[in-house]
């Protein structure tokens, strides 16, 4: 049985362990297509996210957030039940930021978007690493 024909069928006959399956691989999906969508625009050189680079404002967030969840291959690989439990700009309190702002990576709010999460994650390591190499 398929992920999809899992999730597909009524909510009493959802096999809980193809759907989490399915919300794990999508995790993982995820996580990759964002770091290389974040790549391209937050690259700054030897350190891609460098605590030293212009910091990334909303828009730029907003905008890695479209992409990633317009990717082709997401959208292709894992169907609209599971693609819709993961959190995007448009369905958080962030999306009322003024967008020309820098972001604010103190945020603690619940329902933070997915990308707002990631990115902050490859911004807080590679600050770290930066910080180990100097």
């Amino acid at each position: 049985m398929n992920n999809d024909s899992a999730l597909d069928m009524d909510v009493h006959d959802i096999n809980p362990v193809a759907l989490e399956r399915a919300l794990r691989s999508a995790s993982l999906d995820l996580q990759q297509i964002i770091a290389t969508v974040a790549g391209r625009h937050l690259n700054s050189g030897r350190r891609r996210y460098s605590s030293s680079a212009q910091l990334p404002t909303w828009r730029t967030l907003l905008t890695i957030d479209e992409q990633v969840f317009e990717n082709r291959g997401f959208l292709a690989r894992h169907n609209e039940t599971i693609r819709s439990t993961f959190i995007r700009f448009e369905d958080s309190r962030l999306s009322g930021m003024d967008l020309d702002e820098p972001v604010d990576w103190r945020r603690d709010d619940d329902n933070l978007p997915a990308v707002y999460l990631l990115v902050r994650a490859l911004v807080q390591a590679d600050a770290t690493n930066a910080a180990t190499q100097d």
